[in-house]
């Protein structure tokens, strides 16, 4: 482990902040030592903060979140760098000492490192009010439970640190996977007892009692343990929990209607420098208030997963081939109308959680100086059009953009990392599909499996699912739902490893497949093998300054 997160825990210089937007403070708290820190509760309040600022704008920003995404079944990234940052680890090549690996494994320690010294210096501590005391180690347990889930699923073992250690006695091997996981149940559990089903206006946005029964319930998921994980789930569906679907899908990705009741968890975000998300700059494109960066574009899996809102296939086996076409830029230009006339008239009628999604061939964006923009194809031929080319970073390819999380016309003018988009951890319909998942897996499919998944559909004003689904059947409709309900929120990479699809040429899941732009032009192939993949490699860096770490199968 860097020894630097230790010394920044060791100062306990939080920075914390609280305003507008939920427990946010606008106005930095710094320099406060370790005699004082924990002797109020304004202070401990501010400790606990710390966490949150160390959670969202380290361990769940940046790489997590692009790499998360564009590796996923959902997503691919192209051009960001060639051959290197972007497609080293989808194509194989990727190695111990690529540079986002490290970043992602440091940053998910750090807030596990300030909750750890939270915990520590709050236990027993009669400076703090009893009930303050109790919700703050509950937040903080929370948090280090949720940093220590991905990093199980990232890492597998990882060094386990429950308690603060000093920086001489960091160097310690990895703990076996079953221990961390223990640890991550009993910070649920915990948390659970002792946080809140709700809070005041004033600290919007902090852990609760549903956000951990909903994480115990994930870990029980993954872990298979399929009753438990249904208990877990079964306790959000009834009071005291109040949670429901929006009417509308898009409501939890856009920065003025987030924190409804759909949401279970979010990181809290604002348009202020160093205080916002960066979804502008991952998925935004050189279109919007803020020119985005494009890392992230819609995977073709999509347009084979939707299906009308009758229920009915949509078939793309006639979509134009530029075969068909002479070569040269009037040849393209005929092919472009007929393709984007293709997208317009296939999908007019499709789920509207893939309009809400993704920015589809033929459609507009309310963006830069609060004009609408179009895809079109080739992109070169309509910069002067009205309304204009909306415009990526590839020019020469068929980029279909992400729409969730970006803001419209002008309203993030400051820059693309300062998105006042929430990120929502864990969202209402992600439990229902979870809960829907563990029934299945462990009673078949009963009408609790059919109801969960249904009540989603509903809200897409999709059909439900038919009758006389068996268990295989059932299974494969939960995941494809999850594909349509949960684009791009980085769920969907985790979920085709444990379902162990990733290694596979699943047309949908497989993460061994062509890579195609939205002309069905082959990319690149990605690559995912079964023996190696599943883990992500530990850090180089770290091995280099512990020895006692070892690596993982594969990467050596």
């Amino acid at each position: 482990m860097n020894t630097k997160i230790y010394i920044l825990c060791s100062m306990m210089a939080f920075v914390c902040f609280s305003c507008k937007k939920g427990f946010l403070d606008r106005n930095p708290y710094n320099g406060v030592s370790s005699s004082v820190i924990f002797t109020s509760d304004e202070n401990a309040r501010l400790a606990v903060n710390g966490i949150y600022q160390a959670a969202g704008q380290n361990a769940f920003k940046d790489q997590f979140l692009a790499v998360t995404t564009y590796m996923g079944p959902d997503s691919y990234t192209y051009g960001r760098g060639g051959v290197n940052l972007g497609t080293t680890f989808p194509m194989g090549l990727g190695t111990a000492r690529e540079n986002t690996i490290p970043a992602i494994y440091q940053n998910l320690y750090r807030p596990i490192v300030y909750a750890n010294d939270v915990i520590a210096g709050l236990d027993d501590n009669e400076n703090v009010s009893e009930e303050l005391r109790n919700r703050l180690i509950g937040e903080a347990k929370f948090l280090r439970g949720l940093c220590y889930f991905y990093l199980w699923n990232l890492f597998g073992d990882v060094v386990l640190f429950d308690k603060p250690t000093p920086v001489e006695e960091t160097f310690l091997p990895r703990t076996p996977v079953a221990e961390v996981q223990a640890l991550v149940i009993s910070d649920f559990k915990d948390a659970a007892e002792k946080l809140p089903v709700s809070y005041t206006a004033a600290d919007l946005g902090r852990a609760t009692k549903g956000a951990a029964i909903a994480m115990l319930g994930k870990a029980y998921l993954y872990l298979q343990r399929w009753q438990e994980a249904e208990t877990e789930f079964a306790k959000l569906l009834t009071a005291p929990f109040t949670y429901d679907l929006t009417a509308d899908f898009g409501a939890s990705f856009y920065w003025k209607t987030q924190n409804n009741k759909e949401s279970v968890f979010e990181l809290q975000y604002i348009n202020e420098q160093n205080m916002g998300s960066n979804f502008e700059r991952l998925f935004g494109n050189r279109s919007g208030g803020r020119g985005g960066e494009n890392f992230c574009g819609a995977a073709m899996a999509a347009f084979r997963v939707f299906r009308n809102s009758d229920g009915s296939v949509i078939d793309i086996s006639g979509y134009p081939k530029r075969s068909s076409y002479p070569t040269g830029n009037p040849g393209e230009v005929s092919y472009g109308i007929d393709l984007i006339k293709w997208y317009d008239e296939t999908f007019k009628d499709a789920d509207i959680r893939l309009h809400q999604s993704v920015i589809m061939p033929g459609a507009t964006f309310f963006g830069n100086d609060n004009k609408y923009y179009k895809v079109y194809w080739p992109y070169q031929t309509y910069v002067g059009a009205d309304p204009a080319a909306l415009r990526t970073d590839w020019t020469s390819i068929g980029w279909v953009p992400i729409r969730k999380f970006l803001t419209l016309g002008e309203e993030n003018i400051i820059n693309a990392q300062t998105c006042p988009t929430n990120f929502p951890m864990i969202r209402f319909a992600d439990v229902l599909l979870m809960y829907a998942e563990a029934v299945n897996e462990g009673r078949g499919p009963v009408q609790e499996a059919y109801n969960a998944v249904n009540r989603v559909r509903t809200r897409a004003k999709v059909a439900g699912f038919p009758a006389g689904l068996n268990k295989e059947q059932m299974r494969r409709e939960i995941q494809l739902e999850r594909y349509r309900e949960l684009m791009f929120e980085t769920h969907l990479f985790f979920d085709v490893k444990r379902w162990r699809l990733a290694h596979t040429t699943d047309p949908v899941f497989g993460l061994n497949n062509d890579v195609l732009d939205f002309r069905f032009e082959r990319l690149y192939t990605r690559k995912f093998t079964e023996n190696r993949d599943y883990l992500f490699p530990i850090p180089g860096a770290q091995i280099d300054l512990n020895p006692l770490l070892t690596q993982n199968p594969g990467w050596n």
